[in-house]
């Protein structure tokens, strides 16, 4: 019998030959991950964008800025929207029509995750207390869909919001907003205080979207009580349960995430995916800072 139609016709034995041996099909060794890399500025006309991929896994993130009244709970607090799309084009398995149940899942636990690493400081978003403020709209689009599509969105979404560049914004004596207009000081020495006031909001409102933070995750999968990182997605479909660890930039914990699965993952593995996303975490950094040219 064929290789291939081996494969489709048993494919937990085909893969149990190889995992036995330590290795998988595309020759990675259980706990290596595979190689990762971003590019930004990839969207003209988005304030910021990032192209992220790991393996065959792409995701591309976009920010869009809107000036917004804030918030009546929240008057000095700019907001931050995440959306996730997998579209028909990014695997065989994604359906047109409404979003799909793990596109919906990778939304909030991205927004979770940027929100829990305070990424962005909402107080940074506004530009005028309570009368405008910024609302960024962060979407993620899945290009291709090969597993781990969580681990690459999340990586998208910290070079956009790194990349997105905020337009200076001036509010004069009448209340209204100019978006990207300069305000310029006649005298340095004794700015009138309406001046002072436009000048200081455009200075907030040029530096609103600053990543304070670097939130990477990994997943693990676990396939007959072996740990295998960062799965693709044949891999994730034989698995029995997965777990992504998502870390900072100071090796902190932000999220560890157990998406269902028809087992239970113990504290030791748990453990050891935690430790698999400590290792991995630098080679991720790096990719952010080859791509931005600074320190992340």
């Amino acid at each position: 019998m064929e290789a291939a139609a081996y494969k489709r016709l048993y494919p937990h034995e085909y893969y149990e030959k190889f995992v036995s041996e330590g290795a998988r099909p595309d020759g990675r060794p259980l706990g290596r991950a595979r190689p990762v890399s971003v590019a930004r500025g990839v969207v003209s006309t988005a304030d910021g964008s990032t192209l992220a991929k790991i393996g065959r896994t792409t995701a591309l993130a976009a920010v869009k800025l809107e000036l917004v009244t804030p918030e009546l709970d929240a008057p000095d607090e700019g907001g931050l929207d995440v959306t996730v799309e997998l579209p028909p084009m990014c695997s065989a398995a994604a359906r047109p029509g409404r979003p799909s149940e793990e596109a919906a899942y990778c939304s909030r636990r991205i927004a979770d995750a940027l929100r829990d690493a305070k990424v962005v400081d909402p107080k940074r978003l506004c530009v005028d207390e309570g009368r405008f403020a910024w609302r960024a709209r962060l979407d993620v689009y899945v290009l291709d869909h090969d597993g781990c599509v969580l681990d690459a969105a999340i990586l998208a979404a910290n070079g956009a919001l790194r990349d997105c560049v905020v337009p200076v914004v001036s509010v004069d004596e009448r209340g209204e907003a100019s978006v990207g207009e300069a305000v310029q000081r006649d005298d340095d020495d004794d700015p009138k205080p309406e001046k002072r006031k436009k000048t200081e909001n455009a200075k907030r409102a040029a530096c609103a979207v600053t990543a304070q933070s670097a939130p990477l995750s990994l997943t693990t999968a676990l396939y007959r009580g072996r740990l295998i990182v960062d799965p693709t997605a044949e891999e994730e479909a034989l698995a029995t349960t997965a777990v992504t660890v998502c870390l900072d930039g100071d090796g902190s914990v932000v999220a560890v995430l157990k998406p269902g699965g028809d087992a239970e993952a113990t504290e030791s593995q748990i453990a050891h995916c935690v430790a698999a996303a400590r290792a991995r975490y630098e080679t991720l950094r790096r990719a952010l800072r080859d791509a931005f040219g600074e320190d992340v």
